[in-house]
């Protein structure tokens, strides 16, 4: 008997930079982290949604990890997706491939009160048992 698990790390184990902006004067507000609708368990819910464990599987494929980096720019849409650490190629394309399927709009980051554009980190952890 085959089970199938892939999972996607939690949110806490996401990183969120905020992009290059001008040098905010010491008293700003605290920055406010993008998110998605649903939260961190949705996001996750809808890549693994999109992601193909079959052509993995006939590759013998049986388990890999990979990291992705994305903007969230100031309208909520995941722009610049990379993938910037992975075992194996075909992960590499099947993660990215599935988080270019998602088209949900995140809620920006924001700093002092302004929409800004903001870099998330994911990482995957592929175990097929």
């Amino acid at each position: 008997m085959l089970f199938w698990a892939v999972s996607i790390n939690a949110q806490k184990d996401s990183t969120t930079f905020p992009k290059p902006e001008p040098p905010a004067p010491v008293e700003s507000a605290p920055h406010k982290t993008p998110e998605f609708p649903g939260g961190h368990r949705a996001f996750v819910t809808e890549v693994l949604k999109n992601f193909r464990t079959s052509p993995l599987v006939r590759a013998e494929i049986m388990s890999a990890k990979a990291s992705a980096n994305f903007i969230v720019d100031t309208e909520g849409n995941m722009i610049d997706i990379k993938i910037e650490s992975y075992e194996h190629a075909m992960v590499r394309d099947e993660f990215l491939r599935a988080l270019k399927m998602v088209k949900t709009k995140w809620i920006p980051a924001e700093q002092d009160g302004k929409k800004v554009r903001s870099v998330m980190r994911q990482p995957l952890i592929f175990n097929l048992k």
